[in-house]
């Protein structure tokens, strides 16, 4: 299920959100057992559905029982900041629905296959950070 969070983290997600220079605007739905946020992209003039997760290990058990309103595109958050993720990039491929935490998601925002998008390793921050500088 997704609610169990803590309202504060509702309120940090929006407020990146509404920081985020690949997001037009989002709308937040509570459903039964979900939180979502439906969010419009500028680059791609398109939306995505996001779901909170509120696993604190997110598997490959969590996977198959996502949301059955999420499609290709879609993106599940480990809204837990303590959580953790131990699922199958096999899994996430085949069904091409995202899943990660904030910080990756937020990153995913920015690419049109969310479900495809990787951090930059710790070497090409590194660089960027070193490009930056000069």
């Amino acid at each position: 299920m997704g609610k169990d969070l803590h309202y504060s983290i509702m309120r940090f997600l929006e407020k990146r959100l509404d920081e985020h220079s690949a997001v037009k605007k989002w709308e937040r739905k509570d459903l039964d057992d979900w939180i979502m946020y439906t969010i419009s992209r500028y680059k791609f003039n398109d939306e995505v559905r996001i779901c909170l997760s509120d696993a604190y290990k997110f598997t490959d058990f969590d996977y198959h029982n996502r949301p059955p309103f999420l499609t290709i595109g879609d993106y599940i958050l480990v809204a837990k900041p303590e959580g953790g993720l131990m699922v199958s990039s096999h899994l996430v491929d085949a069904a091409r629905i995202g899943v990660g935490k904030l910080g990756e998601m937020m990153g995913a925002l920015n690419s049109k296959e969310m479900w495809r998008y990787t951090p930059p390793s710790d070497e090409e921050l590194k660089r960027r950070r070193d490009r930056s500088r000069k």
